[in-house]
C-alpha cells in the first residue's frame, strides 16, 4: 500500500486575519460584552416603563458641552484604528506604532473628560435607580476604554523594543477591531444619558 505525502511547507506559519482563531476569540468576548451593553440598555427601559418620573425631577439636565466634545474624541478614533487595521495587514510596522501612539493619547484624553462628566453629573449612583443605570452605563464603558488604551499602551511599547511577526500584526487588527466596538457601544449611551433628558422633559 502506498502513502501519499502532501508537501505543506509553503502554507503560512501564522495569519493576521479571519483565519485565526484569536480573531473569533475576539469577536466572541466583544458579542459577550455586547450582551451586557444590551442588559444596560434594557434595564433602562424598563425602568422608564414602571416609572412615571424618568429621569427624576430632582435631575438636572445634562451638560452637552464636555460629553459632545468627548463623543467627538472617541469618534476621531475610527481613524487611527482603521489605519492600524489597514497598517497591519500590508505589514507596514513604522505607520502601526504611529496609530497606536494616537489611540493611546486619544483613549486618555476620553477618559480624562468623562472622568470630569462624571463627577459633575449632579447625581451619585446611590442617589436613586436612575443614578445607578447612568453611572453604572458610563462606568462599564470607561472600563472598556481603559482596557483598550491599556492594551494598545502596552502593544505599542512592544513595537518599539521587539521586532514584530504575524502574531503581533494579528494582535494589532484584533486591537483595532475591538476599538471599533468601543466607539460602537456608546453611541446609545450618548444620546440615553445625555440627549433624551432634553427631549423628554421640561424645566429642571
Amino acid at each position: 500500500m502506498t502513502q501519499r505525502v502532501l508537501d505543506v511547507s509553503a502554507l503560512e506559519e501564522e495569519t493576521a486575519d479571519s483565519r485565526s482563531l484569536l480573531w473569533w476569540g475576539n469577536l466572541g468576548m466583544m458579542a459577550i460584552e455586547g450582551a451586557i451593553f444590551a442588559m444596560l440598555i434594557a434595564t433602562d427601559l424598563y425602568l422608564r416603563m414602571v416609572n412615571l418620573d424618568w429621569p427624576p425631577a430632582t435631575v438636572p439636565k445634562p451638560d452637552l458641552v464636555w460629553p459632545s466634545i468627548n463623543l467627538g474624541i472617541l469618534l476621531l478614533t475610527f481613524i487611527p484604528a482603521l489605519i492600524l487595521d489597514r497598517a497591519a495587514r500590508h505589514d507596514n510596522v513604522p505607520l502601526c506604532r504611529l496609530a497606536l501612539a494616537a489611540l493611546v493619547v486619544a483613549g486618555a484624553a476620553f477618559l480624562i473628560i468623562q472622568s470630569y462628566v462624571l463627577a459633575n453629573l449632579g447625581y451619585k449612583w446611590s442617589d436613586h435607580a436612575y443614578g445607578s443605570v447612568v453611572w453604572t452605563s458610563i462606568g462599564y464603558h470607561m472600563l472598556h476604554v481603559l482596557v483598550a488604551a491599556g492594551e494598545t499602551a502596552l502593544l505599542f511599547l512592544y513595537a518599539l523594543v521587539r521586532p514584530i511577526v504575524k502574531k503581533q500584526l494579528l494582535d494589532f487588527r484584533c486591537t483595532a477591531v475591538y476599538w471599533y466596538f468601543v466607539i460602537a457601544m456608546w453611541l446609545p449611551f450618548y444620546f440615553i444619558v445625555f440627549i433624551e433628558p432634553w427631549l423628554t422633559r421640561k424645566g429642571y
